[in-house]
């Protein structure tokens, strides 16, 4: 679950590499890796883990649970094997730290600070927002530090994974047999079992439905729910900012406008240390007469690189390069690299005409900002003094705004932020809270009132518990009737299993592989994408509200031709898809041969 998080909330982690720093994002400062060694909770070949780390991420993945699900209990926690899984993945953090020092891959704060600006959930209109980040990461219990720290531990995974698979190539032949294999049409039947035919099956009592209604009566709770009264304001107004002070912010910050030098370049690696790999090397060299024989040879697609995304040899072969050069066989770890130059940025200060729009923008926004904060500190002052909320708007003749009954998700959505909800619903009616800020603005807000969770009576919710009683006898007896089914079907050929077929909800169709995704959910199409043979598929699959059993008939080869177009479309998929189980294979080897102590304060957490 966790893994499936992180690939889709992942909006968190970065997928992008080392291209041009955004201007934006140097008004932005980035913080230490300073981290405790005390209180082991294990060790990994010697490195270790510590609670403060554990409990760094351990929270931080509790936080993103709950903005995604709501609250979540201790045991639902332990049903996920949440700790295991933040101690496997603080492991796999060690290890591949230990594996990026080996083969000087180092990152750099500016990287981080790069990365981390290209994530959207922090832009506004396309550019870095330091109070949209601030903001995000305050909701979500984490320090500047800490993030930064993920970044870091990402972007060694994407480099370590980038250097160790680029020996990883796709030829011309498996491209066309991948496209054979998915252009092959199946002949499926396809028997249905609707849910709504099962459920006429079912008999029961009032007595049934009483007795479903006590098995599942946490099903059938009103939660809690607030209603709050509160004053919004906007973070608009206007503020002029002098030349000057653009100026001064300027030239005390021109580290923060330090641009590195950049290479566009193409390369060909040819993997192998035998004297042989650089006979092939130096071959493959001789025929590149320009940059535009490299994609004849094989060469990747040109990119933009920082000079720190290079180890260090090739640093300084790259600082004294131009642009239109070829270079290599350069040595490396696992083999050879011939390198394209493309164009080169050197390393410069950006000039103060090419920020100072953005540094007046920023400038701006903190002095609006700031009048925002002091008018309300002001006024909740006085709402202190007139203590509460309420008393103070009616002595000042303010209206306040009301929201509806809300529970704590919709609290949670509405202000989009999961602590104030949580702050709110354990506070007495009444309370009122200090300023709350948001990205648009600062809230004042009271609770004005409150309804107690509540168990609804069975009288309150037969309806409900008739449907749900109804929806789960009756899939019941689907599966049943679907397990006798394929039983029956097992043993018979495919002329006796036609006409049972026919007797049921049945549909025929031919359809090629590629096409499956585009027609069944993941867990039929996961199965149909891999069958290779005739026969009748022995499981059943739940789409929506009706079950289905298969029966492959027929496996038609394609007679389609395959053209030049469809070799390069697929080639770059497959080929990353290739990397990524490489990659995968070659951490679980590393994996199993780690030695892993956990210590007992683990299984106190």
């Amino acid at each position: 679950m966790l893994r499936s998080l992180r690939k889709g909330a992942t909006s968190l982690y970065v997928k992008l590499f080392l291209v041009i720093i955004v201007v934006v994002f140097v008004f932005w400062g980035i913080g230490n890796f300073a981290s405790g060694r005390k209180n082991l909770v294990a060790k990994v070949n010697g490195i270790p883990i510590t609670s403060k780390e554990f409990y760094e991420h351990y929270n931080f993945q509790v936080s993103r649970l709950k903005q995604t699900f709501g609250e979540i209990s201790a045991k639902d926690l332990a049903k996920l094997k949440l700790k295991e899984q933040v101690l496997e993945d603080l492991i796999r953090i060690k290890l591949l730290e230990k594996q990026a020092e080996k083969f000087k891959i180092e990152i750099t704060p500016v990287e981080i600070t790069y990365a981390i600006s290209q994530i959207t959930s922090f832009q506004d209109n396309g550019k870095f927002n330091v109070q949209k980040y601030q903001y995000i990461l305050r909701e979500f219990g984490i320090s500047p530090e800490f993030f930064e720290k993920l970044i870091k531990s990402d972007l060694i995974y994407q480099r370590l994974k980038l250097l160790l698979t680029a020996p990883v190539l796709i030829s011309e032949e498996e491209i066309k047999e991948y496209l054979k294999y998915n252009k092959q049409i199946l002949e499926i039947s396809e028997i249905d079992l609707p849910l709504k035919s099962c459920i006429k099956q079912v008999v029961f009592s009032e007595k049934d439905l009483e007795n479903y209604y006590l098995a599942h009566r946490d099903m059938y709770k009103e939660e809690e729910k607030v209603k709050l009264a509160y004053l919004f304001f906007p973070y608009k107004g206007k503020a002029e900012v002098s030349e000057k002070e653009i100026k001064e912010y300027y030239e005390k910050n021109l580290e923060r406008f330090k641009m590195p030098l950049k290479v566009k370049l193409r390369k060909i690696f040819i993997p192998g240390d035998h004297p042989e790999a650089f006979k092939k090397a130096q071959a493959i060299k001789s025929k590149l007469k320009s940059l535009s024989d490299f994609p004849k040879l094989g060469a990747t697609e040109s990119i933009w690189l920082e000079e720190s995304a290079f180890p260090e040899a090739i640093r300084d072969i790259i600082k004294t390069s131009h642009p239109k050069e070829i270079i290599g066989p350069i040595k490396v770890t696992s083999g050879y690299l011939i390198l394209g130059i493309e164009d080169i940025q050197p390393e410069r200060i950006l000039k103060l005409n090419e920020v100072k729009t953005e540094i007046r923008k920023f400038l701006e926004k903190e002095k609006v900002v700031k009048k925002v904060k002091e008018k309300v500190d002001k006024i909740y002052t006085e709402v202190v003094k007139a203590n509460g909320l309420s008393i103070w708007a009616k002595e000042n003749n303010i209206k306040l705004k009301e929201t509806e009954w809300l529970t704590k998700k919709e609290l949670s959505r509405k202000f989009n932020n999961f602590k104030l909800a949580q702050k709110i619903f354990n506070a007495p009616k009444g309370e009122f809270f200090s300023p709350v800020e948001t990205l648009e603005g600062i809230l004042l807000i009271e609770l004005k009132d409150k309804k107690p969770e509540k168990t609804l009576s069975f009288k309150e919710v037969k309806h409900k518990v008739k449907k749900d009683f109804l929806n789960d006898k009756g899939k019941e007896i689907c599966e049943v009737k679907a397990q006798e089914l394929i039983k029956e079907l097992k043993s018979k050929n495919l002329n006796e299993i036609m006409p049972i077929f026919r007797r049921y909800n049945n549909k025929e169709f031919k359809i090629k592989r590629y096409e499956l995704s585009q027609k069944f959910p993941s867990a039929i199409y996961q199965e149909l994408i891999n069958i290779g043979k005739k026969g009748l598929i022995e499981k059943s699959f739940w789409d929506e509200k009706v079950l289905k059993i298969f029966y492959i008939k027929n496996i038609i080869p394609s007679e389609d031709k395959i053209e030049e177009r469809e070799i390069s479309k697929t080639a770059l998929n497959l080929l990353k898809e290739k990397r990524e189980t490489w990659f995968n294979i070659w951490y679980q080897l590393l994996r199993k041969k780690a030695k892993v102590k956990i210590y007992p304060v683990f299984e106190k957490l």
